[in-house]
């Protein structure tokens, strides 16, 4: 396999695709991802686009041939493009409704967070039995995928299935790794707070937060309690602000 470091042009169609791919391999795609290609984005036979299969690097690819439900892509030379922050950001995301969990999983993305796990709280107003947590997690990974694709991020992050978080709690209990729940009215800030980095684990509660119970079992497994300034941040919006933070502190926003 030819690879070079060269740098490439952000190509205006960057594409996942589940691999592992190679130089000289041919793509088939069909349904969606070939009407997606051929009806929305109009691509024609010799355009050129980016595949990458999400384990680092991208690949030149080409138009091979368009019909009515296939698509064929030849797939060129290996680039080593690394997007990813220094940074391993976990974020441990208090399951919330919809739109604002759609909004964490993309942002964070694209912001470089490693891994993301949806925690189930006492105030979660979305409660999944296995076959609902099986279609979210698959849908969560769609989101990340399309953030991927326009970012030009090459490593997908890894998403875990909902796990309540007080089981997640005895599962990683006695973790070395710095560790944060925000809280708001909290005194200490992220600027004071404990942080060696490369890896750190952020906690953020729901849309109606995390009981005093959960910030006392928090608190007693290594978490340290911080605030995001003066005013209360709604749950997707304290994602994004703390991501930002960090990486611009400790990552690749610096």
């Amino acid at each position: 396999m030819s690879t070079t470091t060269d740098t490439m042009p952000m190509s205006r169609t960057r594409l996942y695709t589940e691999g592992p791919l190679q130089t000289g391999a041919e793509l088939e795609l069909s349904d969606d991802r070939a009407r997606y290609l051929g009806r929305v984005l109009r691509l024609r036979p010799a355009d050129e686009l980016v595949v990458f299969d999400g384990h680092g690097g991208e690949y030149r690819a080409v138009i091979g041939s368009i019909s009515k439900g296939t698509v064929r892509i030849a797939v060129g030379q290996h680039v080593d493009a690394d997007q990813e922050s220094p940074l391993a950001i976990h974020l441990l995301q208090g399951l919330s409704r919809g739109e604002r969990m759609d909004f964490v999983m993309q942002k964070a993305t694209e912001l470089g967070v490693r891994r993301i796990t949806p925690v189930v709280t006492e105030y979660s107003l979305v409660k999944l039995d296995d076959e609902r947590a099986a279609k979210r997690i698959h849908h969560f990974r769609g989101v990340s995928v399309s953030a991927c694709e326009q970012s030009g991020r090459n490593v997908l992050p890894v998403i875990d299935t909902p796990i309540a978080f007080r089981e997640w709690l005895g599962k990683h209990h006695g973790a070395e790794d710095p560790r944060l729940v925000l809280k708001p009215g909290a005194k200490q800030t992220l600027k004071s707070a404990t942080v060696a980095p490369p890896a750190i684990t952020v906690l953020i509660g729901p849309e109606g937060g995390l009981s005093e119970a959960e910030y006392g079992l928090a608190e007693a497994t290594g978490f340290q309690t911080i605030g995001m300034g003066p005013r209360v941040l709604r749950t997707e919006t304290a994602a994004l602000a703390v991501i930002s933070a960090l990486q611009a502190l400790y990552g690749d926003l610096a």
